[in-house]
């Protein structure tokens, strides 16, 4: 499925995404991160070992709203599942490529520390394939009275 180009900027001005993971037939688990994208795949990147890694090789379908970095009332809903699962230098790589992008720096440490040295546990790229875009542009909106 083709990603709107509205979508893709808005991850390239550093919107953030609420992701859902499902933890088991009644517990949904949502965490904010942040969010890349590759052609029209979107790219989560985390932590190895977490609980919604465990997750999302239970049930790979997932869903996330992406954020516009200045509206938050406009939003997109990913519908989707991870069709690959990227563990290795590249991933790393990568969250300092988000953490350059998101806050200035590398991830967690300082330009002059490397990866080894700060001793971090290895990241994760999801690869995730879109089944359904549900745009929600912006609207005025109005206060509501007390009943």
């Amino acid at each position: 499925m083709q990603l709107p180009h509205e979508l893709k900027q808005a991850i390239e001005n550093n919107a953030f995404c609420a992701l859902a993971t499902k933890i088991n037939e009644n517990e949904i688990q949502n965490h904010l991160m942040w969010v890349d994208y590759k052609e029209n795949k979107i790219l989560i990147n985390t932590e190895q070992g977490r609980k919604k890694t465990e997750n999302i090789r239970k049930e790979p379908n997932i869903s996330l709203v992406i954020f516009h970095p200045t509206d938050m009332y406009t939003c997109w809903e990913i519908r989707g599942y991870v069709k690959k699962i990227v563990q290795d230098s590249v991933a790393n790589d990568h969250i300092d490529y988000l953490s350059n992008r998101y806050s200035g720096k590398p991830y967690g440490r300082s330009k002059d520390v490397t990866w080894e040295e700060a001793g971090f546990t290895s990241r994760e790229i999801w690869e995730i394939d879109v089944n359904k875009v549900i745009s929600m542009v912006s609207r005025a909106q109005t206060k509501s009275e007390p009943e």
